[in-house]
């Protein structure tokens, strides 16, 4: 199924679990009255150096399991680490966000391109067509890097890679990334792509102290 010219009705549910498959078929139906049309341009990014970027859809969607599956970190996305949670994830980013003109949001797998070993997944939300001071709104970028390649150098090329289409692919002057206090490599990721502390959030009762960070994406690396 090609995402550019979607055929929702040809969809397969049936590797779905049953909830996910209800959560799709109301959003389904919620649109057969509309003309669905891409508010931006999503696509496979151009390769790096050492990696290339698979736009997320229906197919390869089920490799987050594979790449986070009882990975103890804290601050992978607990999401990412049970199946119905994952589907129901996926619904949301494949339906309402994709095609969001004010929350729009998409994920690329990251692979290795030696042996096209997927590595990760990098995350782009919060598009929106809303003009703020003569600008677009600025975007929230983020990633998420399976253990076994961590700490190799794979991260920051991604990410480096993520901010530079952020600008040529969707118009955005401006990324912000939300991280947690105690997320130390994040943070260090996240000032070798020249980004700089904007809020500190307290902890509260259902989350811990969070940090927001912002780059202007008019200079090069």
């Amino acid at each position: 199924m090609s995402l550019f010219t979607p055929d929702w009705q040809s969809v397969n549910l049936s590797g779905l679990l049953p909830a996910t498959q209800h959560v799709f078929q109301r959003w389904l139906l919620r649109q057969t009255a509309n003309s669905l049309a891409f508010t931006f341009p999503y696509q496979s990014l151009a390769s790096s150096a050492r990696l290339t970027y698979e736009l997320v859809d229906w197919l390869n969607f089920p490799i987050y399991l594979t790449l986070f599956a009882g990975d103890p970190s804290p601050f992978v996305d607990a999401r990412f680490k049970e199946r119905s949670a994952l589907e129901m994830y996926a619904v949301a980013l494949l339906t309402e966000l994709r095609f969001s003109r004010k929350h729009g949001a998409c994920d690329w797998l990251v692979r290795r391109r030696s042996d096209e070993q997927a590595i990760g997944v990098l995350h782009l939300y919060e598009l929106n067509h809303e003009i703020i001071n003569d600008q677009p709104a600025p975007c929230v970028v983020g990633m998420s890097l399976a253990a076994p390649f961590r700490q190799q150098g794979y991260g920051l090329e991604a990410f480096h890679q993520l901010l530079a289409h952020t600008t040529s692919l969707f118009g955005r002057p401006e990324a912000r990334a939300l991280t947690a206090a105690s997320n130390l490599a994040a943070q260090q990721v996240l000032r070798k792509s020249s980004f700089l502390l904007l809020e500190e959030y307290p902890a509260t009762p259902r989350q811990g102290a969070m940090q927001l960070w912002q780059r202007h994406l008019c200079s090069h690396y």
